[in-house]
């Protein structure tokens, strides 16, 4: 199949050495990715203080009729 490398006395597949180094990587970049908050809303960004109220309202009337129709 492939090549192998002789590592501390033992026969070990280059492809097992390239799943250890994604792996590797993978762990490292999950690591050190910060941590978000899914449980806060994106901020409304509106021009004014009534546009800022109507998307509230509406976002409130959404969820409200979401609640109902999951019951």
């Amino acid at each position: 199949m492939g090549g192998y490398f002789n590592i501390a006395g033992r026969k070990v597949a280059t492809h097992h050495l390239v799943l250890g180094v994604l792996a590797t990587y993978g762990v490292v970049f999950k690591a050190v990715m910060p941590k978000t908050d899914k449980t806060q809303p994106p901020p409304i960004k509106a021009s004014s203080d009534e546009e800022s109220r109507f998307i509230q309202d509406f976002i409130k009337a959404a969820e409200a009729e979401e609640k109902k129709t999951a019951h």
